[in-house]
C-alpha cells in the first residue's frame, strides 16, 4: 500500500507566517501545495485564471513574498526559466532534473542522511545554508522524440 503523500494547509502556512489570507494568495500556494513537481509562474497562471480574477503581475509578487517569508523554494534554470516548489517538512530539499527540451522539473530522490553528513563534515570548513543541486538534460519522452526524429532524417537521407 502506497503511503499518502502529505501536505501543507494554505490558510495555516500564511497564518504561521504572518500574512493576510488572500484569496489569491491561498489559490497560489494551493497550486504549490498540490502541484506533483516544481511548477513556473506561468503554470500557476494557467491552473488558477479560470477560477480567480489574477494577473501575472500578482502572480510574481505573491512569489516573492512567499519566497521571502520561506514558504517557498525557487530553483532557477540555465535558461532563465525558475520553477518554485513548497520549503516545508513534507518537501525537503533534494535534486533536480530539469529536461532542456519539455522544461519540465523533476524531482530526485533526496541524498541519505549519511551521504549528506559525508558532504557536511568534509575537510572543507564550510557553513552550508542551502544545498542547490540540479541536473538537466532530456527526459525520457523527449530523448525518444529526438531518436525517432534522428532515424527518421536518416531514413530520409538514405534516399535521396
Amino acid at each position: 500500500m502506497k503511503a499518502e503523500k502529505r501536505h501543507c494547509d494554505a490558510a495555516q502556512s500564511l497564518k504561521e507566517a504572518g500574512l493576510n489570507r488572500t484569496p489569491q494568495r491561498v489559490a497560489v500556494l494551493d497550486m504549490l501545495i498540490h502541484a506533483e513537481r516544481p511548477i513556473t509562474a506561468s503554470d500557476i497562471l494557467r491552473g488558477i485564471n479560470d477560477s480567480l480574477d489574477i494577473n501575472r503581475v500578482t502572480v510574481y509578487r505573491i512569489i516573492s513574498c512567499l519566497k521571502d517569508h520561506e514558504i517557498i523554494r525557487e530553483i532557477p534554470t540555465h535558461d532563465g526559466i525558475n520553477h518554485y516548489e513548497m520549503a516545508c517538512m513534507h518537501n525537503p530539499l533534494h535534486p533536480h532534473f530539469y529536461c532542456r527540451v519539455c522544461k519540465t522539473m523533476y524531482c530526485l530522490d533526496p541524498p541519505t542522511i549519511a551521504t549528506a553528513w559525508e558532504w557536511l563534515a568534509g575537510p572543507h570548513d564550510y557553513t552550508v545554508e542551502g544545498i542547490s543541486i540540479g541536473l538537466y538534460g532530456l527526459c525520457r519522452d523527449c530523448r525518444r522524440k529526438l531518436e525517432r526524429d534522428t532515424v527518421a532524417k536518416v531514413s530520409r537521407e538514405d534516399y535521396t
